[in-house]
This record gives C-alpha cells, structure tokens and sequence, in this order.
C-alpha cells in the first residue's frame, strides 16, 4: 500500500462460499501490465488492497511474504476472471 494512502476493498468475483479461499489469504491479480495484491476479508468476497508490483515475480515473492505460514496465495489472471490458481510458496524459496 503506498504511504498515506488509505487501504481500498476489492471485489473478488468468485462464487460465494468458496471453501478454498480463506480469510487472510493473499491474491495476486493482474490488472493491465501490474499486478494487484490483496488479503481476502472475513466475508470471503471482497478484498484489501495492500499494492501493486509491475512484474509478476516480484509480486508473487511479496505476496508469499506476506501470506506467511498460515495463509496461502492464490493467481488471478486479470481482474474480472473467476478462475484462479493457488501458488505453493515453498517453490519461491527453493
């Protein structure tokens, strides 16, 4: 999230009650030639936005730091799609 500048809520777009996503967990979207990161709310359908990384590694390694132990990271292909894909983390640090 850039300084000074308060945290925006995104919405996911995926069926609700999707039990793969978690509260907490990390989404990395693309959106035009950068990549949005987020953390899944408690209503598992909207997001907070914690900044934007121009290329798509970079944005996963933060992603996956921010995801830490407890929570899991998951790719969007571009904004309005509803498919996605979980990313292991554990290849990131290898």
């Amino acid at each position: 999230m850039r300084q000074g500048q308060p945290a925006k809520e995104m919405h996911v777009g995926r069926p609700h009650g999707d039990p793969t996503m978690l509260e907490g967990d990390i989404l990395v979207t693309a959106v035009g030639e950068h990549y949005a990161l987020g953390r899944l709310k408690a209503d598992r359908d909207t997001q907070e936005h914690l900044g934007w990384q121009p290329d798509r590694t970079e944005a996963v390694k933060q992603a996956c730091a921010l995801a830490g132990a407890n929570h899991r990271v998951f790719l969007y292909a571009s904004a309005g799609a509803s498919d996605y894909l979980p990313f292991d983390c554990a290849e990131v640090s290898k």
